[in-house]
């Protein structure tokens, strides 16, 4: 047998240390995947019957829905997606860096998990627009966003669910954030959720949604009593969407991974 060098040495530590990387992020990565979509499940689940209920009860009336059933919730699912994010990391934390983890490794998971379930939300609200405006008009009624991004050829559709990923994304990201400062500074702490939540803010602006990007873009006609949100239109109005969301995601994770570096460990 040769004896390993000192370079073999540096390598194979190197190596194993990758692998533990991609363990970590793959484990939390995982569990806050996994949480998010319980999460999803029930949100959606709610929010079929609403607005199935809502649509249905307008046509048997002779009302007319007129705007988005997930529209006029301002968003409902942003507010989830805080808890989700301040929730399972704070939780992971401790087990994760008792484990072997590190810091690295549980920012990376986190941020992957996001990406995830963003995604995964992204895509199901594009259906859940796509499915309440075929209702609506199969039952006579008529249908438009409450703000929003345009949704009318198939591009603007696929930047609707793109700009969607991002903003659940950034929330969980906020989230994350919120208990991370938390952990870092106590009661303290919570005062840094008002500029942490700029990315929130940037993404509500972006994409047109949420009750920021909503209230921004209120036009009075004529007056306060006749105020409307337009649906938007135009190439550049998607691209500035999806590309303003990106940017709030890469600000939330600057964000958070500056706190969770200075974050303290205590064992329970």
């Amino acid at each position: 047998m040769t004896t390993p060098t000192i370079e073999e040495t540096t390598m194979s530590r190197i190596e194993l240390d990758r692998a533990a990387y991609r363990r970590g992020v793959a484990a939390v990565g995982r569990k806050l995947s996994r949480t998010g979509a319980v999460v999803g499940i029930w949100f959606w689940a709610v929010y079929a019957l609403y607005a199935v209920g809502i649509s249905v009860g307008h046509a048997v009336t002779g009302g007319d829905l007129a705007i988005s059933a997930l529209d006029t919730t301002l968003g409902a699912a942003r507010w989830t997606m805080i808890w989700l994010g301040t929730v399972v990391p704070i939780a992971l934390l401790v087990l994760h860096l008792a484990a072997g983890g590190s810091r690295r490794s549980l920012f990376g998971g986190v941020v992957r998990g996001a990406l995830v379930v963003g995604a995964g939300f992204g895509v199901v609200t594009t259906l859940a627009l796509l499915g309440e405006r075929l209702l609506s008009e199969s039952l006579g009624m008529t249908w438009n966003r409450l703000g929003g991004l345009p949704f009318e050829s198939p591009v603007e559709v696929l930047g609707t669910a793109v700009a969607e990923a991002f903003v659940i994304t950034t929330y969980i990201l906020y989230g994350a954030c919120i208990g991370a400062g938390f952990l870092r500074a106590g009661a303290w702490g919570t005062l840094l959720i008002v500029p942490l939540g700029i990315p929130a803010v940037l993404v509500d602006l972006a994409t047109r949604t949420g009750v920021v990007g909503t209230l921004a873009n209120v036009e009075l006609r004529p007056d306060i009593e006749h105020a409307v949100v337009p649906m938007s239109e135009g190439l550049m109005t998607t691209l500035l969407g999806v590309g303003g969301g990106a940017l709030a995601v890469a600000l939330a994770a600057v964000a958070l991974y500056a706190l969770l570096r200075a974050v303290p460990v205590r064992s329970a």
